[in-house]
């Protein structure tokens, strides 16, 4: 592995220390909101708007994304490391699929390496998961009236889109118009773009079981992505 630079080092301090963050607020939530575990699901789709401080793909895949698939693991209900299972990471893995937060961590290590050269595409990709799929949980248990399969609702599958939608906007405008990002440009006709990934994500979202969908939305975005060349 590569000798870290200072921009990977600037990285693997944002990204740690981003995570704390958000592992402790969503603690600190625990009984103020009815899905702590969902706070840090959207919350640490956050990260998108500092990985490009990376120089390095293994470091950003090894180091800043892969331990936490194996930090997770030993935190999950089913783990034999008591301690790690009793932590408030694992008390908010145990608050749904028991694995739901390792395949999180293992989407993120697998486009953080494949997609490293296009940090846009992956980023889209990241937010379709954290950020869409996230919102159309709380807004579907909340406010869900309507279903349209039997699992989800129209307003928790138009949640999806819509931050879907407006996360892809701020990502744009965030790599683009305020880091002027070098790897690439922004999409030719960007709401269409916008419009047409959100969808996807909203029918991907609706279709995909609860137990994989933090590995399949992602990968599934990011191969889209990759074919249209974005």
């Amino acid at each position: 592995m590569s000798v870290p630079t200072e921009g990977d080092l600037l990285g693997l301090a944002g990204v740690y220390g981003y995570v704390a963050c958000v592992v402790i607020i969503s603690w600190a939530l625990k009984g103020r909101v009815t899905n702590p575990r969902k706070v840090l699901h959207i919350l640490t789709g956050g990260i998108v708007f500092f990985w490009w401080s990376f120089d390095t793909r293994e470091i950003m895949a090894g180091l800043a994304a892969f331990p936490f698939v194996v930090l997770l693991l030993l935190a999950s209900p089913l783990s034999p490391v008591a301690f790690l299972r009793n932590s408030p990471l694992g008390v908010r893995s145990a608050e749904g699929h028991p694995y739901g937060l390792v395949w999180y961590a293992t989407s993120w290590t697998a486009i953080a390496y494949l997609l490293f050269s296009d940090l846009f595409a992956a980023s889209i990709a990241i937010a379709a998961m954290s950020f869409g799929d996230g919102m159309g949980e709380i807004v579907g248990r909340r406010f869900g009236k309507m279903r349209h399969l039997r699992h989800r609702t129209v307003e928790g599958s138009f949640a999806v889109f819509v931050a879907t939608f407006v996360s892809i906007l701020a990502i744009n405008w965030f790599y683009f118009g305020v880091i002027d990002y070098q790897f690439g440009g922004p999409p030719d006709m960007l709401i269409l773009f916008a419009l047409s990934v959100a969808g996807l994500v909203t029918c991907l979202e609706a279709v995909t079981p609860g137990q994989v969908d933090n590995l399949v939305i992602p990968l599934v975005i990011s191969g889209y992505l990759h074919m249209l060349g974005v």
